[in-house]
Order: C-alpha cells, then sequence, then structure tokens
C-alpha cells in the first residue's frame, strides 16, 4: 500500500477515534448534570424486568403509524447510549418518548412537516 493510502487510513482511524471520544465525553456530561439534578435514592426494589424488543412494541403501538420508524430509532438510540447512563436517566427518556408519541401537538406536526419524521 502506498505511503498516502496509510496516511489516509490513519487518518479516517484518528478522525474516528475522536469522535467516539467526543461522543463519550457528551454522554458523561449528560450524566454528570442529570445527576446534579437527580442524586442517586436509595435502594429500591426494581420493577418488572422487560426487554427493548417488547418497549419498541408497545411504544409502536401506542404511536400512529406514521410515528413508527420514529419510535424504532429512538429506542434504538436509547439502548445504544443506556449501558454508560444510571437507569432512572434511561427511565427519563423512554418516559419522553412516550410522552412525545402520545401528544397529538407532535402528531400534527409531523402530519404537516414529514422532514420531522
Amino acid at each position: 500500500m502506498s505511503d498516502l493510502k496509510t496516511a489516509s487510513l490513519t487518518d479516517l482511524q484518528e478522525h474516528r477515534l475522536g469522535l467516539l471520544v467526543w461522543k463519550a465525553r457528551q454522554i458523561r456530561q449528560a450524566v454528570t448534570a442529570f445527576e446534579q439534578t437527580w442524586p442517586p435514592l436509595p435502594p429500591e426494589p426494581p420493577i418488572p424486568a422487560f426487554g427493548w424488543s417488547q418497549l419498541q412494541r408497545q411504544l409502536t403501538d401506542l404511536a400512529p403509524p406514521e410515528l413508527a420508524p420514529l419510535v424504532t430509532d429512538l429506542v434504538s438510540a436509547i439502548r445504544k447510549e443506556s449501558a454508560a447512563k444510571p437507569a432512572e436517566m434511561v427511565l427519563r427518556e423512554i418516559l419522553t418518548i412516550t410522552a412525545t408519541v402520545l401528544d397529538e401537538g407532535f402528531r400534527e406536526k409531523c402530519a404537516e412537516d414529514s422532514t420531522m419524521l
């Protein structure tokens, strides 16, 4: 492989690594801000366990059909970052998605502006 191609691959790898570090810092800052607002509470009995597929299925059922792709993307995004966040922060994100798909005003805006999906 030529030196130019090797340099380009190295630059690309460094760029990707930089993006990963940036994303990790962004998540860490969000977690820190969340924990400052809502410090951890004493342990309690957990809620019944459920999986990501079950969550997505229920949210998709609650959402109008035109929002189903949005629900899929949002649940996927939460799932990918959930290991780095406190459980209560993940819960808040799930509740935000739920409120969004049930919000009539949001539905109307989506119907008017298809770029939101």
